[in-house]
């Protein structure tokens, strides 16, 4: 890090300390460092299944049955082997020093409460967790459970077939069918009046790795910034919501936030 980065990231460090009150609002690329892709980018799975792709997973899955265990399997690849990395880990800590309050996610993969953090308002839902369609009822599942559910369900559809889904699916007391809780397209955000009180109450808000293009959790910064919330931006490149940022501290979220974590415990000890 050069002398300028290092001098700003102690200015930021200063401020984060006299302000505290975080509020975390984390994106795609916080999990691209734990090996989850973006989908997005090339060769992901909206790419090279681009027909179905603007309906999301179950959309993917619409447009190539034949194709849905192959899919599901590299999905379920990806999330055995994902772990919290140091920028997850570095909101736990800060979480334990008593500064920050909440995560706001975008992600589903259950990666920050892993980490640590203990309030978490998940926009797009948790694939760890399951919704009954008849009741409502939650219930969230532990991470071997999930993959192992998650592993049998892939088997037991190459024999019986996609047609046969829903038969497959767990149910629940009510007799109801769960289905994973995370948020289709199409549907509503989860949590988002709960993210909206949180961010504008924070004193400092963390923007991390997200590119700012989805709303409404886009619109988070600017609520957060009219309450008086100093923004500040770490991304490995510009995003559409650097024009909020009071500050923009450029790298990947496992390199910067444990290394601002670490200038903001100098200043409070």
């Amino acid at each position: 890090m050069d002398s300028d980065a290092q001098k700003t990231l102690a200015e930021v460090a200063e401020i984060v300390a006299q302000r505290g009150h975080i509020v975390a609002f984390s994106g795609a690329g916080v999990s691209k460092e734990s090996g989850i892709p973006t989908f997005r980018e090339p060769g992901g799975l909206w790419d090279r299944f681009e027909p179905g792709a603007s309906s999301g997973i179950m959309g993917v899955i619409s447009a190539f049955p034949e194709r849905a265990p192959e899919i599901l399997e590299e999905l379920l690849a990806t999330f055995r082997k994902a772990k919290p990395n140091p920028g997850h880990l570095a909101l736990a800590e800060l979480e334990r020093m008593g500064l920050l309050h909440s995560v706001v996610t975008q992600n589903i993969d259950n990666l920050h409460r892993e980490a640590g953090n203990t309030i978490v308002y998940e926009l797009h839902g948790s694939m760890y967790r399951l919704r009954c369609l008849g009741c409502g009822r939650k219930v969230l599942r532990e991470r071997e459970v999930f993959l192992e559910e998650f592993s049998r369900l892939i088997a037991a559809m190459k024999k019986q077939g996609i047609q046969n889904i829903f038969s497959l699916m767990a149910r629940c007391e009510c007799g109801g069918l769960f289905r994973p809780d995370f948020v289709a397209f199409g549907e509503a955000v989860q949590d988002l009046h709960e993210s909206v009180d949180a961010v504008r109450k924070c004193r400092v808000m963390l923007v991390l790795g997200t590119s700012g293009v989805v709303y409404p959790a886009a619109s988070l910064p600017g609520y957060a910034r009219d309450a008086g919330a100093v923004i500040i931006e770490i991304n490995p490149n510009r995003s559409a919501l650097t024009r909020l940022a009071h500050h923009f501290l450029q790298g990947p979220t496992g390199v910067v936030l444990p290394r601002l974590t670490e200038e903001i415990r100098q200043r409070l000890q």
